[in-house]
């Protein structure tokens, strides 16, 4: 059972845990069911009553340490605020085997329906969340071609956690469904579209887990090299220094400001996609510059084998394919700017 929602409550619970959890996290690939258990009772997967602005700031302050519960808090509250439901940890299950982009063509996932119930079979990759969900919005094949379901987890539902080398300890699984039970509760023949959209909130999280990796990546330099002393001067007083961080911090602003009026806009009507899509891009970008500065400032130090810009960088390269690659997003931009400045 989850507890009221709390923004104070998730973010103290977030800063007692994870600056001594984040290592083993990663070292595991796996977070604690402790863990879990205190976010949940803390109402961290509660977005609902959390608010999409609160989830999104909670979803930045779990980034500085582990990205990977970010993303958890995150996934699963992408669901709940597309379908205004919450009280449990979903996965969003959408990519096939055959590769994600191109989604309609490698969809082979089917659900045969008796009303609004479904028998669901098929096998999902890079399911998120799907090590600790009790849910699965699964995009399947129904008689009216690609619609969106809700599966309850039981024993038909096989979970494989995915060793990946980045955002580990998020739950990234393979999900096969064997006759999986399901209700669906998309519109029918409109899965695509449904789940896009949904993947969308999940755009402007990665905006947000891209600020936070830059937080944590820079505090983590910052308190260790940038009073060290070189040729008489402390490493922060030198202009290069000074221009690499400030490149940084406005990017991060100009980041922020567009994530905050798409929230804005999101809480009046809707979220826009082409917010989310940049929102995404520039978080990739910041955390990706971010970490490697920050090693850079460190020098050889900040090669260790196991520290916390280890596990950062590593994290920061996802967010330029998780959701939606790069070049997909590039292009889907720069079909609106056609569009804008041809006068279509």
């Amino acid at each position: 059972m989850f507890d009221m929602a709390s923004k104070e409550e998730v973010l103290k619970v977030l800063n007692e845990l994870l600056p001594t959890k984040a290592k083993d996290i990663d070292d595991k690939n796996l977070v604690d069911k402790d863990v879990i258990d205190r976010l949940s009772s803390a109402g961290a997967f509660n977005a609902v009553s959390l608010g999409m602005r609160s989830v999104y700031e909670v979803v930045r302050e779990a980034s500085k340490w582990s990205p990977a519960v970010a993303h958890i808090i995150m996934s699963s509250s992408t669901v709940a605020l597309r379908f205004k439901e919450e009280g449990h940890i979903y996965s969003i299950c959408i990519t096939e085997p055959g590769g994600g982009t191109d989604i309609k063509a490698n969809l082979k996932t089917v659900a045969e329906e008796k009303g609004d119930e479904a028998i669901i079979t098929g096998e999902k990759v890079f399911a998120s969340n799907a090590a600790y969900a009790d849910r699965f919005l699964v995009l399947a094949n129904g008689p009216k071609g690609p619609t969106l379901y809700m599966v309850t987890r039981d024993p038909s539902v096989e979970v494989e956690v995915q060793d990946l080398f980045t955002f580990r300890g998020a739950g990234v699984s393979r999900v096969k469904f064997n006759s999986s039970h399901g209700i669906r509760i998309g519109t029918p023949g409109k899965g695509i579209r449904e789940a896009l959209e949904t993947v969308n909130y999940e755009r402007l999280g990665y905006g947000m887990i891209g600020l936070g990796i830059k937080e944590g990546a820079l505090e983590e330099a910052g308190s260790k090299a940038l009073r060290k002393v070189i040729f008489g001067k402390e490493l922060g007083e030198f202009q290069g220094v000074r221009w690499m961080l400030a490149d940084l911090e406005i990017r991060s602003r100009a980041l922020d400001a567009l994530i905050r009026d798409a929230i804005d806009k999101a809480e009046k009507g809707g979220l826009d996609p082409y917010d989310a899509a940049m929102a995404k891009l520039l978080g990739a970008e910041v955390a990706q510059k971010a970490t490697w500065t920050a090693i850079q400032i460190m020098g050889g130090t900040g090669f260790s084998r196991g520290s916390r810009l280890e596990w950062l960088a590593r994290d920061a390269r996802m967010l330029d394919i998780g959701a939606g690659a790069r070049e997909v997003l590039y292009d889907f931009i720069g079909d609106l700017a056609v569009k804008k400045y041809r006068g279509a």
